[in-house]
């Protein structure tokens, strides 16, 4: 199934979707929450991030998306991709957000763990950051063997 939109001067005129409508998301307004109020957005807004990690009003829209829903364990997600796309930069953005937020995050003990790399950022290979609904966290590096190559008694490898 191809999308289309309708040309609002000629119905009858059938036209491809323009970038921002592939997604049917606004490109740039952080108020998303408002707009598309549902888990759904937060699928798309991940999606995107993942295509591209370093769009930061992406992941702004995503955080705000999931304060606005009350889920604290997407908006603890979020906040984690964000800590680990901004590296050591962004401090101040990072305490405003760990205050604005704290409060829902302190169940799970998540709000600590943010606030021990307020600094720092999180490396995308630390277990910890290894969430469900974390979209960059690669919680294992390097090339792991699993297998180990054996002979049997009586032959030679």
């Amino acid at each position: 199934m191809t999308p289309f939109l309708t040309d609002p001067d000629d119905p009858g005129r059938i036209r491809p979707p323009a970038p921002p409508a592939v997604f049917g998301l606004p490109v740039r307004t952080l108020g998303i929450a408002t707009h598309w109020h549902s888990p759904a957005t937060g699928a798309l807004l991940a999606a995107e991030i993942g295509r591209q990690p370093r769009n930061l009003h992406t992941h702004l829209q995503r955080i705000a998306l999931w304060a606005s829903l009350g889920n604290s364990a997407a908006l603890g997600a979020a906040l984690v991709d964000f800590w680990i796309v901004l590296g050591p930069f962004g401090r101040d953005l990072r305490q405003r957000l760990l205050r604005q937020h704290g409060p829902a995050l302190a169940d799970g003990g998540l709000a600590d763990y943010l606030g021990e790399h307020l600094d720092t950022g999180i490396d995308r290979h630390a277990p910890r950051a290894a969430l469900p609904g974390v979209v960059l966290a690669r919680p294992v590096e390097g090339s792991q063997c699993f297998l180990k190559t054996t002979t049997r008694e009586g032959s030679t490898p």
